[in-house]
């Protein structure tokens, strides 16, 4: 599988050159290949198309990779995105269809309110899987975790009904 995830970002890798050289051509709007280019691009596309098709013959390969990804990523500290935070401060989120890790906030009460990311100035609504938690709220959890620990390291009278 790993000579195949390579060739697939190896042909990625060729399609954004690809895109890039057209536009530093062309410019950003309207463009006119010829038919050259036309048949380079078809074939620089279609070579993607056919590395993801190696790596993830079957829709079942494809939600596979994307659970795996998930697991991967929560594995690394990320979290729900309807664990963020809802107080309108920003933390990092990632969202499907997107290779970016985005700046983003969640506006409204929860469970009616709508995420939104920032990105080159704007604002844009957001839909995100998992949202990287802020250092402030992994300082809080150690906090929480360890006045666990010491309540539950000091011996408890089994009449007490409060802290000890």
């Amino acid at each position: 599988m790993k000579d195949r995830l390579q060739a697939l970002h190896d042909a990625d890798k060729e399609c954004s050159e690809h895109v890039t050289e057209l536009f530093g051509r062309y410019g950003s709007n309207r463009i006119s290949v010829t038919a050259e280019e036309w048949d380079a691009s078809t074939d620089v596309f279609a070579a993607r198309d056919a590395a993801r098709a190696a790596l993830m013959p079957t829709e079942q390969d494809a939600i596979n990779l994307m659970h795996e990804a998930y697991t991967r990523l929560k594995d690394l500290g990320w979290r729900e995105a309807i664990y963020c935070p809802k107080d309108g401060s920003t933390f990092d989120a990632v969202e499907p269809g997107s290779t970016g890790i985005h700046e983003t906030h969640y506006s409204g009460t929860w469970p009616d309110g709508h995420w939104y990311c920032f990105d080159g100035g704007d604002v844009w609504p957001s839909r995100p899987v998992l949202y990287r938690p802020t250092e402030a709220e992994k300082a809080e959890n150690e906090a929480r975790k360890e006045r666990f620990r010491a309540l539950a390291s000091t011996p408890q009278d089994p009449t007490h009904k409060g802290e000890p």
